[in-house]
């Protein structure tokens, strides 16, 4: 209770009794003392409202649009708790531990658990958590709590919120998934999308920081008021700003794979918590290596560990395409950690035999992880890889052939399959429409423009170079002219810095769309 006290009190103004600095606090007013002057108590601000679990419980769900309206709630009251010196780390975000007021507001409650960051820290000192909301890390003891702690408890509640079962429950599939509702996938998919982040089982894999994640929950905010369903065209929101996310996230941006939450209540006591363990802390090692060398290393350790996880696979491709661009060396390694064998838990070369490759492997036991990989590895491949078409091509054809892949990830793999072959048609102009709308959709709702740029760029400049093919496949000039306005108005979007896009890209997109300009307009004469 003491501890508990000196929280609220740290996080409220100046003087016992002022208001907290975020309404989602409760103020502390004062101490209460014996009659020997010590500590017996304290006294804070009475809230009104109905614990979140109730109405979890009662059978209320939550829309898209109000999750996303509680997440940005969640992440102000945990940017008050991070934002001190040092920060604190609330460490029990639950559903039990959330007020909701008459007002809609929420309040979060019970402070006991909050723990200061030190740096100086390898682990926390006393594991605890709710099963189902707590982070791995507060389990395995590998590395203390930080504000990434949070941020998974923050994916855990909205989770909750949206399908009424805790993420345990459901494991992290897709939302439109978990509902039944088979018609309106795409409607869940950016949520979905942020809620797989949060609640990565490395840390390394989840947002860094609240303000990062508001960012994201804003995106998903302004496409449920904008359009009420995320399926309109690009073109009837196209003037709408979007979120500031830098380059660093851009593998992120769409479908990470499907992770199971079982991990997170996996004892270090167990074998497989022991595994879980090291695992996440290889991955961690090979985040703070600066040679090639050395991160290939420790990837390949955490693979030998657990081959069919996604996580070290991903992170390693985050950090190769920082700076917009794969190198040969750089796909080199990627490939020795994509595609060595593993046997009985120990690394054999590629040529070897007696053991399954890496992905074949995930693909076997995890075909909707497999494939949110291989649709990350195809548009890092388009987009970051000089020459690297026919391999984007094989990755969307490979995600396309598992049964887990999002609805999303297959409109966008059936249209990489069309532009990427080698037919000229109608249906070939209409898939760069339809590529152009969906990579916008997710440049929109992240802020990191990357892919989206390559999009446009590649549909601009096979139009300002094969108009005359187009026209003899007998393609709508109308759209083709749509194609090229999209692509324009996303150089506007990027230009005015709401979007980020490395300036070399954008340079080649502005010229390639106004070269497809003129040619359209010569063409409609």
């Amino acid at each position: 209770m003491r501890a508990e006290a000196e929280v609220l009190q740290a996080l409220c103004t100046d003087e016992p009794g002022d208001v907290a600095l975020h309404p989602g606090i409760p103020a502390y007013i004062e101490c209460v003392c014996d009659g020997k002057g010590e500590f017996a108590g304290f006294v804070m601000e009475y809230v009104e409202g109905r614990s979140l679990q109730k109405i979890l419980d009662d059978g209320r769900s939550f829309t898209v649009r109000e999750a996303a309206v509680a997440g940005l709630q969640f992440c102000g009251i945990m940017e008050q708790l991070h934002g001190q010196d040092p920060p604190m780390i609330f460490r029990d975000l639950k559903p039990a531990n959330i007020l909701v007021r008459p007002d809609g507001k929420f309040v979060l409650v019970d402070y006991g658990a909050v723990r200061k960051l030190r740096k100086s820290a390898g682990s926390d000192t006393m594991r605890l958590g709710t099963d189902g909301y707590a982070a791995p890390e507060q389990y395995g003891g590998w590395e203390q709590s930080d504000e990434r702690t949070d941020i998974y408890g923050i994916g855990a509640v909205l989770h909750h919120m949206v399908t009424g079962r805790p993420p345990l429950d459901t494991g992290l599939r897709p939302l439109g998934e978990i509902l039944g509702a088979q018609g309106e996938t795409l409607q869940y998919d950016g949520l979905a999308q942020i809620l797989m982040r949060c609640c990565m089982t490395a840390p390394s894999m989840r947002y860094c920081s609240c303000k990062e994640l508001e960012k994201a929950l804003q995106g998903v905010l302004r496409n449920c008021e904008r359009s009420g369903t995320a399926g309109s065209r690009y073109l009837k929101r196209v003037t709408h700003g979007s979120s500031d996310r830098g380059w660093k996230r851009f593998v992120l941006l769409v479908n990470t794979a499907v992770v199971c939450l079982a991990l997170a209540l996996v004892l270090a006591a167990t074998a497989a918590g022991a595994k879980t363990v090291e695992y996440c802390a290889f991955v961690e090692e090979a985040g703070k290596k600066t040679a090639l060398e050395e991160k290939k290393e420790a990837y390949l350790k955490a693979v030998a560990l657990r081959p069919e996880e996604p996580e070290a696979y991903i992170s390693f491709l985050r950090e190769l395409v920082e700076d917009c661009v794969i190198t040969e060396e750089e796909k080199k390694a990627l490939d020795d950690v994509l595609f060595a064998r593993v046997s009985t838990g120990q690394l054999w070369e590629k040529a070897a035999g007696g053991a399954e490759g890496n992905l074949e492997r995930m693909r076997k036991k995890r075909p909707g992880d497999y494939a949110a990989l291989q649709m990350e590895l195809g548009k890092v491949y388009f987009a970051c890889y000089e020459g690297g078409r026919e391999a984007a091509k094989q990755c969307f054809r490979n995600a396309l052939a598992e049964g887990g892949i999002w609805f999303g990830d297959r409109e966008m793999a059936e249209a990489m399959g069309i532009v990427l072959g080698e037919e000229w048609s109608r249906e070939r102009i209409e898939a760069w429409r339809e590529l152009e709308e969906i990579s916008m959709r997710e440049a929109e709702m992240s802020g990191n423009g990357v892919f989206a740029a390559a999009v446009c760029k590649a549909a601009a400049v096979e139009i300002a170079l094969f108009a005359d093919r187009y026209e003899e496949a007998g393609a709508d000039p109308e759209t083709v002219k749509e194609v090229v306005q999209i692509a324009g108005s996303f150089v506007d979007e990027a230009e005015s810095g709401r979007i980020r896009v490395p300036e070399r890209l954008l340079e080649e997109l502005r010229t390639a769309a106004d070269s497809a300009a003129r040619i359209v307009k010569a063409s409609a004469r």
